[in-house]
C-alpha cells in the first residue's frame, strides 16, 4: 500500500487484531462480509507476523524522506547520513543499508570503550576495599571481598544503540542481502554488548572529540529505534512493526530547519511551546513554532504533512491558528504544509478579528539545497512584519 490510500485484505480475526496493535494502518471490519479493510494514513513502515507482512510507502521519494530525517537530527551534518540511501527504493532497505554502513564503519576503526565503575564480591582483591560494606555484609570474614573498580569495556550507551538498532533491523522481513551481511557482522562484533532494556526511550549521547565518528550511527540507530516495537502477547513474539509518523517527520524537519534560518536575525525560536488559551488557565496551547524577542512573541506557525487543497482548507487547522493569533496577541499566523500539487500561498482574513491566516507550502520533492533556500524565504516571510517594521509582507510564492 502507500500513504493515504485504502485496501481490502482477507484476514483471520487474529492477523486483523495483530496488525491493528501495531498502529500501522486502521483496520476495519467490512459490513455482511468476512474480508476487512485497510486504510492507510500518514504513518509508513513494515509490518510484520507469522504468516503474513504489510508495507505501507510514503509517497515522498525514500532519499528526500531520508534527508528530511537526517536534517532533523543534524543539521550540519546531513549530507554525510544520506549516504547509501540513494541506491534503494524500500524504506526498511534504505534504512538497514544506511546504518549499516555507517555504524560498520565507525566499529572496524575500533570499537568505542569507556571506562564504568564496578562494585562487585570477589574471591580475590580488585581496586578498592568497601570496607563498609565488607564488615556489614560478611560479618568480618576475610572473603568474599567487597571491592569497587573501574572497568575499561565496551558494554557502553554508544555501542548499546548500534547493538540494539541491529537487533531491530534483523527482526524486519526481507532486508537486502549486502545489509543484512553487514547488520549480521555488526551483531557479531558486538556480541559482549548488552542490548537496551528501554530502547525507544533512548537519546543520542552528547557528541565529543572520543565518540564523534560514531555520530551518524547514532543518530539513525536513535531513529530506528524510536520507529520500531513489538508486541508480543503472552510471552512470544507475535508481530514486529517498524512505523514512521510523517507528520511528525515533517513538523520536525520544518521546526529544525526554521530554527537555524531565524537564528540570523535574533530571537530565539521555541518548539512546542505551552501556553494558555483563556484567562483560567483550563485551555492549554501547544503551537508547533513561536519566535520570540525580548520576551514578546512575535510570530507563530504550526506545520501540517496531509493532502491539501487550499480551496477548502482543513477549518481544523484555521481555527487552531486563530487561537493561537488571539492568546498571544498576533495579527498574523502561518500554516505550512506539504506540497503535494500545485498549491499556492493563501491569505485568509478573518472576519470581525485583525487576525490574518497566511498558508504556506514546502515543497518536499524539491532537492535539499532547493528546499532549504524555501525554508529560508519563509523565514523571511515570517520575521520580516517585526525585523523591518513594517506591515505584514505581501504573500510571496515559494515555488
Amino acid at each position: 500500500m502507500t500513504a493515504w490510500s485504502e485496501k481490502p485484505a482477507e484476514l483471520t480475526h487474529e492477523q486483523a487484531a495483530q496488525l491493528s496493535s501495531l498502529g500501522l494502518v486502521d483496520v476495519l471490519a467490512e459490513p455482511a462480509s468476512s474480508a476487512w479493510r485497510l486504510r492507510s494514513n500518514s504513518r509508513i513502515g513494515v509490518a510484520s507476523g507469522p504468516d503474513w507482512e504489510l508495507r505501507v510507502s510514503p509517497k515522498l521519494a525514500v532519499p528526500k524522506l531520508f534527508f528530511l530525517l537526517a536534517y532533523a537530527q543534524d543539521p550540519n551534518g546531513w549530507k554525510d547520513e544520506l549516504a547509501d540511501f540513494d541506491v534503494n527504493d524500500d524504506l526498511v532497505d534504505a534504512i538497514a543499508s544506511g546504518f549499516s554502513w555507517h555504524a560498520l564503519r565507525a566499529i572496524e576503526q575500533g570499537l568505542l570503550r569507556d571506562y564504568v565503575r564496578r562494585e562487585e564480591r570477589l574471591i580475590g582483591i580488585r581496586g578498592r576495599i568497601r570496607f563498609a560494606d565488607q564488615i556489614a555484609r560478611s560479618g568480618g570474614l576475610p572473603f568474599p571481598v567487597e571491592v569497587a573498580y573501574d572497568d575499561y569495556i565496551e558494554d557502553i550507551g554508544e555501542n548499546r544503540i548500534i547493538k540494539s538498532a541491529t537487533l531491530a533491523l534483523l527482526r524486519m522481513p526481507r532486508i537486502a542481502a549486502r545489509a543484512r551481511r553487514r547488520l549480521l557482522k555488526l551483531k557479531a562484533i558486538l556480541d559482549e554488548v548488552t542490548p537496551l532494556s528501554r530502547p525507544r526511550e533512548v537519546e543520542v549521547p552528547r557528541l565529543t572529540r572520543l565518540n564523534q565518528r560514531y555520530g551518524p550511527a547514532l543518530r539513525l540507530g536513535v531513529l530506528i529505534l524510536r520507529a520500531a516495537s513489538i508486541d508480543a502477547p503472552r510471552g512470544r513474539l507475535a508481530a514486529t512493526a517498524f512505523v514512521f509518523d510523517m507528520n511528525k517527520v515533517f513538523e520536525d524537519f520544518v521546526s529544525i530547519a526554521l530554527r537555524e534560518s531565524i537564528a540570523r536575525f535574533g530571537g530565539e525560536l521555541k518548539l512546542q511551546w505551552r501556553g494558555k488559551l483563556d484567562q483560567a488557565g483550563a485551555i492549554r496551547i501547544i503551537p508547533d513554532l513561536t519566535w520570540w524577542v525580548g520576551g514578546n512573541c512575535r510570530a507563530v506557525a504550526d506545520a501540517k504533512y496531509k493532502a491539501l487543497d487550499l480551496a477548502s482548507m482543513p477549518n481544523a487547522d484555521a481555527y487552531q491558528m486563530l487561537a493561537y493569533c488571539t492568546a498571544l496577541s498576533l495579527e498574523r499566523g502561518f500554516l505550512i504544509y506539504a506540497k503535494d500539487a500545485s498549491e499556492k500561498p493563501a491569505t485568509h482574513h478573518v472576519r470581525n478579528a485583525a487576525a490574518v491566516i497566511e498558508v504556506r507550502t514546502l515543497d518536499v520533492e524539491r532537492e535539499p539545497e532547493l528546499l532549504l533556500r524555501q525554508v529560508d524565504a519563509l523565514a523571511d516571510e515570517i520575521t520580516s512584519s517585526y525585523v523591518l517594521g513594517a506591515a505584514p509582507a505581501k504573500v510571496i510564492a515559494l515555488a
